[in-house]
C-alpha cells in the first residue's frame, strides 16, 4: 500500500508515515530489490502482479476447502501481493521516473481491489466468517478514508497506525495459514455462533482499526487547531454597502415598517 509509481502523492509535496513494526526494516530491502531489478520491468507490472498475487490467494484460500495444503498457493499469493504492492513504488522513486497523480490513482486503485478479493478468499474459507472478514475489512476502508482525508489536509499519507500496517498484516495472515495447516486452530462457540482463531483476530483487528482512527482523529485535530485557530470577530455594526439603491430600500423597508407599527 505504498504510493505507487513515485511520490509525492497526488502531486503534493509531503511525508510518507512509514514506522511499522517490520517495515521500517524493510525500506533498505526493498531498495535492493529494486535496483536489482531486470530494465524492462515496470512500476505498472508490478501493481498488476500485486493484484494478481491477491487473487491467487483468493484462490487458494476458497480451494482449502478440499485440502488445506491449498494454503500453500495462497501463501504464495500472499507473496506475490507484497512484492508487487511494495515495489511498485519503490522501483520508481530508484529509478527516479514518479508519475504522482497517475501512481497514487493506479496504487490506490489496485490497494482496494486486492484487500476485496483477499477479504473474498477468507470469508469464503473454512478459516474465517464470511460475516467477520467483512467486519476487519470495514475496519481497513474506515482507516483508508481517514488516511486520504488526512493527506488532504496536512500533505502527508499515513501508511501506518501505531506500529501496524500491510506489510505486517500480511505477516499475522500468513502466520495464520502456516499455523491452519499444520494445527488444529481452536473454535468457541459463542451466543453469535462458533468464532475461531481468525475471527477473533478480525474482529481485534476492527477494533484496533476504530481505536486507533479516532486517537489518530483526536491528536491530529489538536495539531491543526494549533495551526488553524479559531477566529474570534467582536460583533460590530453592519452597514449596506455597494449595492443598488432598491436593493438597500428594499431591506430598510421592514425596519421601517415596525416603528410606523409602533
Amino acid at each position: 500500500m505504498t504510493v505507487g509509481h513515485g511520490e509525492p502523492a497526488c502531486g503534493y509535496e509531503g511525508d510518507r508515515i512509514l514506522d511499522g513494526a517490520i517495515s521500517t526494516y524493510e525500506r533498505g530491502l526493498l531498495e535492493n530489490l529494486a535496483r536489482r531489478l531486470p530494465l524492462w520491468t515496470k512500476p505498472d507490472q508490478l501493481t498488476v502482479l500485486g493484484v494478481v498475487g491477491s487473487g491467487l490467494a483468493a484462490v487458494g484460500l476458497i480451494a482449502s476447502h478440499v485440502s488445506l495444503m491449498f494454503l500453500w498457493l495462497a501463501l504464495l499469493g500472499l507473496f506475490l501481493n507484497w512484492v508487487g504492492d511494495s515495489l511498485d513504488g519503490t522501483l520508481a522513486r530508484v529509478r527516479r521516473i514518479e508519475r504522482p497523480r497517475y501512481g497514487f490513482f493506479v496504487d490506490h486503485a489496485s490497494d482496494i481491489a486486492s484487500q476485496f478479493l483477499l477479504v473474498l478468499g477468507l470469508g469464503i474459507s473454512p478459516l474465517m466468517r464470511f460475516d467477520v472478514a467483512l467486519l476487519a475489512l470495514l475496519g481497513y476502508l474506515a482507516l483508508s478514508t481517514y488516511t486520504y482525508i488526512k493527506l488532504h489536509v496536512t500533505r502527508s499519507i499515513q501508511l501506518t497506525y501505531f506500529g501496524i500496517g500491510p506489510t505486517e498484516i500480511r505477516v499475522l495472515i500468513g502466520a495464520g495459514l502456516l499455523l491452519a495447516m499444520y494445527v488444529d486452530l481452536p473454535w468457541m462457540a459463542t451466543s453469535i455462533g462458533s468464532i475461531g482463531l481468525f475471527d477473533a483476530v478480525g474482529m481485534l483487528l476492527f477494533v484496533f482499526a476504530l481505536a486507533s482512527g479516532m486517537a489518530m482523529f483526536v491528536r491530529d485535530a489538536k495539531q491543526l487547531a494549533l495551526l488553524d485557530p479559531a477566529r474570534r470577530v467582536a460583533p460590530t455594526e453592519v452597514r449596506v454597502t455597494g449595492i443598488a439603491p432598491q436593493i438597500a430600500t428594499g431591506l430598510a423597508a421592514p425596519e421601517a415598517v415596525s416603528r410606523a407599527a409602533l
